[in-house]
Protein backbone atom coordinates (compact mmCIF):
# COMPACT_ATOMS: atom_id res chain seq x y z
CA UNK A 1 0.00 0.00 0.00
CA UNK A 2 3.30 2.49 0.00
CA UNK A 3 3.15 2.13 -3.76
CA UNK A 4 2.59 5.39 -5.22
CA UNK A 5 -0.14 5.81 -7.87
CA UNK A 6 -1.84 7.91 -10.66
CA UNK A 7 -4.32 10.01 -9.31
CA UNK A 8 -6.69 12.95 -10.44
CA UNK A 9 -8.39 15.69 -8.36
CA UNK A 10 -12.17 14.61 -8.19
CA UNK A 11 -13.99 17.84 -9.06
CA UNK A 12 -11.63 18.52 -11.46
CA UNK A 13 -12.31 15.36 -13.21
CA UNK A 14 -16.06 16.19 -12.58
CA UNK A 15 -15.69 19.63 -14.12
CA UNK A 16 -14.28 18.05 -17.16
CA UNK A 17 -16.66 15.69 -17.58
CA UNK A 18 -19.55 18.20 -17.07
CA UNK A 19 -21.48 15.88 -14.10
CA UNK A 20 -21.82 13.38 -16.95
CA UNK A 21 -21.66 9.54 -15.27
CA UNK A 22 -21.63 6.02 -16.23
CA UNK A 23 -20.35 5.20 -19.80
CA UNK A 24 -19.01 8.48 -20.79
CA UNK A 25 -17.70 9.20 -24.35
CA UNK A 26 -14.59 11.62 -24.37
CA UNK A 27 -12.41 11.77 -27.05
CA UNK A 28 -9.42 9.69 -26.62
CA UNK A 29 -7.01 12.88 -27.20
CA UNK A 30 -8.59 15.03 -24.41
CA UNK A 31 -8.73 12.38 -21.48
CA UNK A 32 -4.72 12.07 -22.89
CA UNK A 33 -4.38 16.06 -22.28
CA UNK A 34 -6.37 16.24 -19.11
CA UNK A 35 -4.23 12.98 -17.24
CA UNK A 36 -1.09 15.21 -18.69
CA UNK A 37 -2.36 18.34 -16.85
CA UNK A 38 -4.11 17.51 -13.87
CA UNK A 39 -2.44 13.75 -12.96
CA UNK A 40 0.18 13.27 -10.72
CA UNK A 41 0.93 10.52 -8.05
CA UNK A 42 0.01 9.46 -4.55
CA UNK A 43 0.87 6.72 -2.16
CA UNK A 44 -2.00 4.31 -2.44
CA UNK A 45 -3.10 4.75 1.38
CA UNK A 46 -3.27 8.15 1.21
CA UNK A 47 -6.06 8.17 -1.77
CA UNK A 48 -7.54 4.70 -1.32
CA UNK A 49 -10.81 5.95 0.89
CA UNK A 50 -10.50 9.48 -0.02
CA UNK A 51 -12.92 11.33 -2.55
CA UNK A 52 -11.05 14.19 -3.53
CA UNK A 53 -9.02 12.26 -5.87
CA UNK A 54 -10.14 9.46 -8.22
CA UNK A 55 -7.80 7.13 -8.98
CA UNK A 56 -7.11 6.38 -12.68
CA UNK A 57 -7.62 2.63 -13.93
CA UNK A 58 -7.00 1.17 -17.09
CA UNK A 59 -9.72 -1.45 -17.48
CA UNK A 60 -9.31 -3.80 -20.71
CA UNK A 61 -12.30 -6.02 -22.34
CA UNK A 62 -10.79 -9.11 -24.01
CA UNK A 63 -12.61 -10.36 -27.27
CA UNK A 64 -11.17 -14.00 -28.82
CA UNK A 65 -13.43 -13.52 -32.52
CA UNK A 66 -17.22 -12.96 -31.10
CA UNK A 67 -16.37 -14.57 -27.72
CA UNK A 68 -16.08 -12.37 -25.00
CA UNK A 69 -13.84 -13.19 -21.28
CA UNK A 70 -15.81 -13.09 -18.11
CA UNK A 71 -14.36 -13.11 -14.90
CA UNK A 72 -15.12 -14.30 -11.78
CA UNK A 73 -13.16 -12.98 -8.63
CA UNK A 74 -11.98 -14.91 -6.09
CA UNK A 75 -11.81 -14.53 -2.36
CA UNK A 76 -8.05 -14.59 -2.83
CA UNK A 77 -8.49 -10.74 -4.15
CA UNK A 78 -6.46 -8.26 -2.33
CA UNK A 79 -9.30 -5.95 -2.87
CA UNK A 80 -11.96 -7.49 -0.77
CA UNK A 81 -14.85 -5.12 -1.69
CA UNK A 82 -14.86 -6.95 -4.66
CA UNK A 83 -14.58 -10.77 -4.18
CA UNK A 84 -17.36 -12.84 -5.54
CA UNK A 85 -18.06 -10.31 -8.26
CA UNK A 86 -18.04 -11.03 -12.04
CA UNK A 87 -16.15 -8.88 -14.13
CA UNK A 88 -15.81 -8.35 -17.94
CA UNK A 89 -12.37 -6.01 -17.50
CA UNK A 90 -9.09 -6.65 -16.16
CA UNK A 91 -6.79 -3.60 -14.74
CA UNK A 92 -5.43 -2.42 -12.33
CA UNK A 93 -3.14 0.83 -10.27
CA UNK A 94 -1.07 3.11 -12.12
CA UNK A 95 2.30 2.85 -10.56
CA UNK A 96 5.14 5.83 -10.88
CA UNK A 97 7.56 3.77 -11.59
CA UNK A 98 5.74 2.89 -15.12
CA UNK A 99 6.63 5.69 -16.57
CA UNK A 100 7.96 8.96 -16.57
CA UNK A 101 5.02 11.23 -16.90
CA UNK A 102 1.09 10.54 -16.34
CA UNK A 103 0.09 9.78 -19.87
CA UNK A 104 2.92 7.77 -20.65
CA UNK A 105 2.95 5.79 -17.39
CA UNK A 106 -1.16 4.84 -17.86
CA UNK A 107 0.25 3.53 -21.09
CA UNK A 108 2.64 1.24 -19.69
CA UNK A 109 0.72 0.62 -16.50
CA UNK A 110 -2.21 -0.60 -18.93
CA UNK A 111 0.25 -2.60 -20.59
CA UNK A 112 1.64 -4.43 -17.06
CA UNK A 113 -1.94 -4.75 -15.90
CA UNK A 114 -3.15 -6.85 -18.76
CA UNK A 115 0.10 -8.87 -19.07
CA UNK A 116 -0.36 -9.76 -15.48
CA UNK A 117 -3.36 -11.11 -15.42
CA UNK A 118 -4.00 -12.04 -18.90
CA UNK A 119 -2.20 -14.63 -21.10
CA UNK A 120 -2.81 -13.78 -24.59
CA UNK A 121 -1.23 -12.51 -28.11
CA UNK A 122 -3.02 -9.38 -28.40
CA UNK A 123 -4.41 -8.27 -32.01
CA UNK A 124 -5.62 -4.70 -31.45
CA UNK A 125 -6.00 -2.44 -28.68
CA UNK A 126 -9.22 0.18 -29.31
CA UNK A 127 -10.07 2.99 -26.87
CA UNK A 128 -13.84 3.37 -25.61
CA UNK A 129 -14.26 5.92 -23.51
CA UNK A 130 -14.44 6.37 -19.60
CA UNK A 131 -16.19 5.01 -17.05
CA UNK A 132 -17.22 7.49 -14.40
CA UNK A 133 -19.12 5.31 -11.52
CA UNK A 134 -20.57 7.36 -7.87
CA UNK A 135 -23.00 4.38 -6.68
CA UNK A 136 -20.52 2.64 -4.77
CA UNK A 137 -17.63 3.66 -2.18
CA UNK A 138 -14.98 2.00 -4.75
CA UNK A 139 -16.17 3.24 -7.91
CA UNK A 140 -16.49 7.10 -6.71
CA UNK A 141 -11.96 7.09 -5.73
CA UNK A 142 -11.50 5.43 -9.05
CA UNK A 143 -11.88 6.71 -12.32
CA UNK A 144 -11.82 4.03 -15.57
CA UNK A 145 -10.09 4.20 -19.07
CA UNK A 146 -11.86 1.91 -21.37
CA UNK A 147 -10.48 -0.27 -24.25
CA UNK A 148 -11.36 -3.18 -26.11
CA UNK A 149 -8.45 -5.53 -26.76
CA UNK A 150 -8.50 -8.37 -29.25
CA UNK A 151 -6.60 -11.31 -30.23
CA UNK A 152 -5.98 -14.64 -29.13
CA UNK A 153 -7.05 -16.39 -25.50
CA UNK A 154 -4.24 -18.18 -24.13
CA UNK A 155 -5.10 -18.03 -20.34
CA UNK A 156 -5.12 -16.03 -16.79
CA UNK A 157 -2.04 -15.84 -15.19
CA UNK A 158 -3.37 -14.89 -12.15
CA UNK A 159 -5.28 -18.66 -11.63
CA UNK A 160 -6.03 -18.29 -7.77
CA UNK A 161 -6.90 -14.72 -8.35
CA UNK A 162 -10.04 -15.34 -11.12
CA UNK A 163 -12.10 -17.71 -13.06
CA UNK A 164 -12.81 -17.79 -15.90
CA UNK A 165 -14.91 -18.18 -19.12
CA UNK A 166 -14.88 -17.55 -22.87
CA UNK A 167 -18.35 -16.46 -23.98
CA UNK A 168 -20.60 -16.61 -26.75
CA UNK A 169 -22.01 -12.76 -26.67
CA UNK A 170 -25.48 -13.83 -26.04
CA UNK A 171 -24.60 -15.92 -23.37
CA UNK A 172 -23.68 -12.55 -21.27
CA UNK A 173 -26.97 -11.79 -20.64
CA UNK A 174 -27.66 -14.50 -17.84
CA UNK A 175 -24.34 -12.74 -16.16
CA UNK A 176 -25.46 -9.31 -16.63
CA UNK A 177 -27.09 -9.17 -13.24
CA UNK A 178 -24.07 -10.48 -10.91
CA UNK A 179 -21.41 -8.52 -12.72
CA UNK A 180 -19.72 -5.47 -10.64
CA UNK A 181 -20.41 -2.16 -12.01
CA UNK A 182 -18.06 -1.40 -14.20
CA UNK A 183 -18.28 -4.26 -16.29
CA UNK A 184 -22.40 -3.18 -16.42
CA UNK A 185 -21.00 0.01 -17.88
CA UNK A 186 -18.74 -1.85 -19.97
CA UNK A 187 -21.30 -3.59 -21.41
CA UNK A 188 -23.07 -0.85 -22.27
CA UNK A 189 -20.51 0.86 -23.83
CA UNK A 190 -19.71 -2.78 -26.14
CA UNK A 191 -23.64 -2.21 -27.09
CA UNK A 192 -22.78 1.77 -27.71
CA UNK A 193 -20.32 0.40 -30.41
CA UNK A 194 -23.10 -2.37 -31.63
CA UNK A 195 -19.72 -4.68 -30.77
CA UNK A 196 -22.46 -7.61 -28.71
CA UNK A 197 -24.81 -7.75 -32.06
Amino acid sequence: MDEEILVVPSDELKDFLKGETGFVLVEEEKIREFIEKKGFFKKRREVEEDERYRQVIPYVVFMEGDKILLLKRTEKQAERRLRGKYSLGVGGHVRREDGKDPWDAFLKGLEREFNEEVDAVLESLEYLGLINDLKTSVSRVHVGILYLARGRFLGVREKDMFQWKLLRKEDLKEFEGVMEGWSKLALEALKYYHLLN
